[in-house]
C-alpha cells in the first residue's frame, strides 16, 4: 500500500495525461505544457520545486509551503509604528546600486469635498478620500525617514470629530514628503525578466489636476532607468531616464505589470478583470493583456476564472481579487510566480454590496495564496492546491485584517515583502451610505514579513529517506550549489548518465552529506566538487534526502 507521502511520478505518463488537460487552473503537482522537449537546458539556473517541471519522478518526500514569517508594521525615524501609506499597486520598496532603500507609498486622507467632483464618486463614501504618491527613505530598510520634499499642498496634521470622517485635517502645508511624481516603479532587474543595465527599472512619470480617486492624468510618460530616480535630490533626474515613447501599462487602469518573458517575446500584466465581465460570472476573477512593445496592448483575456472547488456560501464566496506575478527560477527555465488575492467576500446582507452597482460584494477578508505560469501567463497552476501563503489576522482589528500583495527583494539571506495591510474589514461603508462599524474607519499601512531565499516550497523528508530523480537535463557550471535544511538530517547526490547509470566517482557512495542549513551550499563527492567535464551532457540528478528540507538548486 502506497503512503500518502509518497509520489512516484512517470514523466512520459504524466505528459500524456496533462495533455487531456483543458482546466485553466490545474492541481499543485505536474507541468504546464504537454509535449515540452524531454531535455530540460536548465543552464546554470535556479531550480525550485514549485511544481513538477523538473522532476521524473520522486518517493518519500512531500510537498510543503513556508508561510512568511510577520515582522509587524514598519517603523518610522523616531521609532513609532507606520501611521498611514500603503505600497499598493505601483507603488513599491525598492535598493538602489549604493544599497539604500527607497519606498514610494500611498498616502491618503479624507476629505467629503470630493464628493461633487466627479460622477463616479457621488453617494459612494468609500471614494471621498484624496491620494498621493509620497516618498520615503531607509539606511536598513526598517526605520524610515519622511524628507521634505516642498512638491504638494497636504494635511500638516489631523483633528478629531464626533461625525465621519472623524479625523479631518488641521491644516495644509507643502512642508512634507507628498507630491512623488512617479506613480509607478517597477524592478524588472530583480522580478520583471529583464537583464539589460539600462533598463534596471520601469517608471511612470505622472501629473494629474486634481487628488482624488478619479482625477484626470494630465501628463504620463514612461521610462526606463539604469538606476534610482533621485527627484528628491537631483533636480537633472529626468534627462538621466530613457523614454519609452508612446509607452503605457495596460489598458485596464491598474498600476501592474508582471514582465517581459523572452519565450514568449512579450510583455504581459494580469489583474482583476473588468466590472462589467466578472459581474455576469458571479465575482472577481483573473484576465491578462499583453505588449510586444509597451505601447500596442491586446486583451482582456480571461486566464483565471474562479475555481469550482472554490466556497460559494452566503458567508465566504471565493473571488480572485488581482494577481501579482513575479519572474522566479531564471530567465529560460524559471516560472513567473503569482501572489493569488482571494477575496472571500460576504453575501449574507444585500447592505454589503457596492450602492452605485448590483452584485459588487465589498465585506470579507484577504488572504494571499501561491500560483504559477509558465507560459506568460496563459494558464495557472496552483502552488501547493489551497495552502494559504500569506494569511490575514484573525482579530477584526489586528494590523493585518486585510493583506495585499506586493513583490520581495532580498536583502542578505533574507527575502523582504514589504506588503498593505489594513487593521479593518473590506467594507467600510454599507449600501446605505452608514458605516458598517459606527466610530471607526480602517487605516492603510505598510508592514513586513520575511522569508527563506527562494524558500517559497521545500521537499521535506522524515526519518524515512526520500529520493528524487530529475528529468535528463543539461547545465552549465564547475560546481552543484542547493538550498537546504537537515540540521539533524543529510543530503546525498549522484549524477548519472542519461541511461541512468551512476557516473564515475560521483555515486551517492561518493556523495559526502550535506548537513545544517544554508541557501547555497556546495555538493561535494569523495574525490572532488568539480563538474566542469560534464558541462552540456545530458545527466540526471538524483537526491537522497532524510530529516530535512530541500528548497532548489543550480550550477554554479
Amino acid at each position: 500500500m502506497r503512503s500518502p507521502r509518497t509520489s512516484l511520478m512517470n514523466r512520459r505518463r504524466f505528459l500524456e495525461v496533462s495533455s487531456l488537460l483543458g482546466a485553466t487552473l490545474v492541481g499543485s503537482g505536474g507541468a504546464i505544457c504537454a509535449g515540452e522537449p524531454p531535455l530540460a537546458l536548465i543552464g546554470s539556473e535556479t531550480q525550485l520545486f514549485l511544481d513538477d517541471w523538473i522532476v521524473e519522478r520522486m518517493n518519500g518526500l512531500r510537498r510543503t509551503l513556508h508561510q512568511p514569517k510577520k515582522k509587524g508594521l514598519l517603523k518610522e525615524a523616531d521609532g513609532t509604528d507606520w501611521q498611514n501609506g500603503d505600497v499598493y499597486m505601483g507603488n513599491i520598496v525598492c535598493q538602489d546600486r549604493r544599497g539604500r532603500f527607497h519606498m514610494t507609498y500611498r498616502y491618503g486622507w479624507w476629505d467629503p469635498e470630493v464628493r461633487n467632483l466627479h460622477p463616479n464618486i457621488g453617494d459612494d463614501k468609500a471614494h471621498w478620500q484624496r491620494y498621493t504618491t509620497a516618498y520615503a527613505y531607509s539606511e536598513d530598510g526598517l526605520s524610515w525617514h519622511k524628507p521634505r520634499l516642498g512638491l504638494q499642498e497636504g494635511p500638516t496634521g489631523f483633528r478629531k470629530q464626533k461625525e465621519f470622517p472623524y479625523e479631518v485635517p488641521s491644516g495644509t502645508s507643502k512642508d512634507n514628503n507628498l507630491g512623488c511624481p512617479i506613480d509607478f516603479i517597477y524592478d524588472l532587474h530583480a522580478h520583471g525578466n529583464i537583464a539589460e543595465p539600462s533598463k534596471r527599472f520601469l517608471v511612470r512619470v505622472v501629473r494629474k489636476e486634481d487628488t482624488h480617486p478619479f482625477a484626470k492624468t494630465v501628463e504620463s510618460q514612461m521610462y526606463f532607468a539604469a538606476d534610482w530616480p533621485d527627484f528628491a535630490k537631483d533636480p537633472t533626474w529626468k534627462d538621466k531616464l530613457t523614454p519609452v515613447v508612446g509607452g503605457c501599462l495596460s489598458p485596464r487602469g491598474f498600476a501592474s505589470l508582471a514582465g517581459y518573458d523572452h519565450e514568449a517575446g512579450v510583455w504581459f500584466a494580469v489583474s482583476q478583470d473588468t466590472l462589467g465581465r466578472w459581474i455576469p460570472r458571479g465575482g472577481r476573477d483573473i484576465a491578462r493583456y499583453s505588449s510586444s512593445d509597451l505601447v500596442r496592448w491586446t486583451g482582456p483575456e480571461l486566464v483565471l476564472p474562479v475555481s469550482a472547488d472554490e466556497s460559494k456560501t452566503a458567508t465566504d464566496t471565493v473571488e480572485y481579487m488581482n494577481l501579482d506575478p513575479c519572474r522566479v527560477g531564471g530567465a529560460k527555465t524559471g516560472v513567473w510566480l503569482g501572489q493569488l488575492l482571494v477575496f472571500h467576500s460576504d453575501r449574507s446582507d444585500p447592505q454589503y454590496m457596492m450602492p452605485t452597482a448590483r452584485n459588487v460584494w465589498r465585506k470579507g477578508t484577504t488572504e494571499l495564496r501561491l500560483a504559477l505560469s509558465r507560459d506568460a501567463g496563459k494558464t495557472w497552476q496552483r502552488v501547493c492546491d489551497k495552502t494559504v501563503w500569506l494569511p490575514c489576522s484573525p482579530e477584526p482589528h489586528g494590523y493585518d485584517r486585510l493583506v495585499f500583495a506586493q513583490y520581495p527583494i532580498r536583502v542578505g539571506n533574507e527575502m523582504r515583502l514589504y506588503h498593505t495591510v489594513y487593521d479593518g474589514d473590506h467594507l467600510i461603508f454599507k449600501r446605505d451610505g452608514s458605516l458598517f462599524e459606527p466610530g471607526f474607519v480602517r487605516t492603510a499601512r505598510t508592514a513586513l514579513a520575511t522569508f527563506r531565499p527562494d524558500g517559497y516550497v521545500s521537499l521535506d523528508a522524515g526519518e524515512q529517506t526520500g529520493h528524487l530523480v530529475t528529468r535528463a537535463l543539461r547545465f552549465q557550471g564547475k560546481e552543484l550549489s542547493v538550498n537546504v535544511a537537515a540540521k539533524k538530517g543529510a543530503l546525498r547526490v549522484e549524477l548519472q548518465d542519461a541511461e541512468g547509470k551512476p557516473l564515475p566517482g560521483y555515486s551517492l557512495a561518493d556523495s559526502q552529506p550535506i548537513t545544517g542549513d544554508g541557501v547555497a551550499v556546495t555538493a561535494h563527492w569523495r574525490r572532488n566538487k568539480d563538474l566542469a567535464k560534464w558541462n552540456g551532457q545530458p545527466v540526471h540528478l538524483r537526491f537522497e534526502l532524510q530529516n530535512g528540507s530541500f528548497y532548489g538548486f543550480n550550477f554554479a
